[in-house]
Parts: structure tokens; C-alpha cells; sequence
């Protein structure tokens, strides 16, 4: 009788043995998916904030394992509609202002930090913004802008003129250059630019913009 117990003992703790080693294997797994996920993936919502008019939602992008933070701008009345995007290319300053302005009257807008230094890098950084934004459900990826200011102005200028399909417009708020003198495809580029004069004031740069997009 004593053996019968041994036995059934014996194979009472294979069973949570080989249990316990599936669920270990399981657990790896499901580590490992989701690294890569949060590496390669194009977004991870962190948290959201509801205005009278904008609403802000905190949204970060992916590049070869290095994360892109940056913060969407949605006009409150229209979350569900696909709507134009503008990406905002920071030079000194984050651009909030910018942004709240713009989703305020209708049209989508995301600000993000450069992570690395150097054109390059700021470029493909740029590249992997706008690939991930023409994916949003809310987004019309037919009319999807870039405005640059400051030191911003030259990487979103070398953006669109690699990806003249992917951008509908280019606009420079006070670039300090001729942007379709900078290299060899600015001279092919057929889409419209807008350059902006910062000294006339927020108000006035909105409404420029604002109908140069609509």
C-alpha cells in the first residue's frame, strides 16, 4: 500500500514539475514578445489629459530600441474622425503652443524630443514619426504635413523631400535658408511650401497655417 502512495506521489510531483516548467517557458516567452514589442512596435500610450477643446494624449514611438516621446494633440469634438496631421519639428522650444492651437481648430498635431544628436540620426528619427503617424485610425494619411521651426526647419525640409508621397506640404517657420536649395531632391520636390514669419505673431502664424492646410 505504501508503494502505491509512493508511486501516485511520485507522479503527482512530475505532473507539478512539468507544470511549473511550462508555465516558466510560457513566462519567458511572453518576456521576450514583449520586449520586442516595446522595441520595434509603433506606439505605447502612456496617459491622457481631456481639455475644453484639445485633447492631449502622451504617445511614443520606437526605433531600433530607442524610444521617442512625444505628446498628441486631437481636437475634443472629432477623436474618431480621421483627420489632416501636422508633425511639429522642435528647434528651441517644445512647441506646445503650437500644438494646441492647430488641434483646436481641427487638425491633428504631435510634438516629439530628438533622441540623439546629429542630422542623421534626427532625420531617421523624423522618418520613423512619420511612418507611425499614418497609422493612427484617426489620422488622414493623405494629409499629413510637417512644420519646422528652428533648428527643426532643415530635418523636416530633408524629410519631405525624400518622402514627397508621405507628405502632403512642408512648412518652415522662419528657416533662415531657401529650402528648395538644400540638396538634390529639393529641386525635384513638386509639393507646395509654406514659410512662415515668426515676427507676426502666434495668432497670425496659426491662421496662415491653418488655411494653407484646409
Amino acid at each position: 500500500m505504501s508503494r502505491f502512495w509512493e508511486k501516485v506521489g511520485v507522479s503527482i510531483a512530475s505532473k507539478i514539475g512539468i507544470t511549473a516548467a511550462i508555465a516558466m517557458v510560457a513566462a519567458a516567452v511572453l518576456g521576450i514578445g514583449y520586449g520586442w514589442i516595446r522595441s520595434h512596435g509603433p506606439r505605447d500610450t502612456v496617459k491622457a489629459e481631456s481639455g475644453s477643446k484639445v485633447y492631449v494624449e502622451d504617445l511614443c514611438f520606437y526605433r531600433k530600441g530607442t524610444k521617442i516621446t512625444g505628446k498628441v494633440y486631437r481636437p475634443a469634438q472629432n477623436l474618431e474622425k480621421a483627420l489632416p496631421a501636422v508633425i511639429y519639428c522642435q528647434g528651441m522650444s517644445y512647441g506646445d503652443g503650437w500644438c494646441r492651437s492647430i488641434a483646436s481648430a481641427g487638425t491633428v498635431c504631435y510634438a516629439f524630443d530628438f533622441e540623439m544628436e546629429g542630422e542623421k540620426n534626427r532625420t531617421a528619427e523624423l522618418e520613423t514619426v512619420l511612418e507611425s503617424i499614418r497609422e493612427l485610425r484617426y489620422v488622414d494619411k493623405g494629409k499629413v504635413f510637417l512644420l519646422g521651426e528652428g533648428n527643426g526647419c532643415p530635418t523636416a525640409a530633408t524629410v519631405t523631400f525624400s518622402h514627397p508621397r508621405h507628405v502632403e506640404g512642408l512648412i518652415l517657420v522662419s528657416p533662415g535658408f531657401n529650402p528648395l536649395e538644400i540638396n538634390r531632391k529639393a529641386r525635384k520636390y513638386k509639393g507646395s511650401v509654406l514659410i512662415v514669419d515668426d515676427t507676426l505673431g502666434r495668432s497670425a502664424n496659426v491662421s496662415e497655417i491653418l488655411d494653407y492646410i484646409h
